[in-house]
């Protein structure tokens, strides 16, 4: 099932990065590329997944600083 992500990468300060989106490519999720068009009503409904589940959510932790405060110190 297609899910979302979330990315949160911390320096010396955090950057939060935006959503996105991560594909199945499953033929039985109605978000993948490849669920097929001819797929609807009720059979789709009970067939398929409806519905994201809870986003992935991911930390980063970097050791040194991002690239906007390493390029301003030069």
């Amino acid at each position: 099932m297609c899910r979302r992500r979330h990315v949160r990468t911390v320096y010396n300060h955090g950057f939060t990065h935006p959503e996105e989106e991560v594909n199945c490519y499953g033929t039985n999720c109605i978000f993948s590329p490849n669920h097929p068009k001819d797929c609807t009503g009720e059979r789709c409904k009970t067939k398929c997944w409806q519905y994201h589940t809870y986003p992935q959510q991911y930390v980063v932790n970097k050791d040194h600083d991002c690239p906007q405060c390493a390029a301003a110190r030069r």
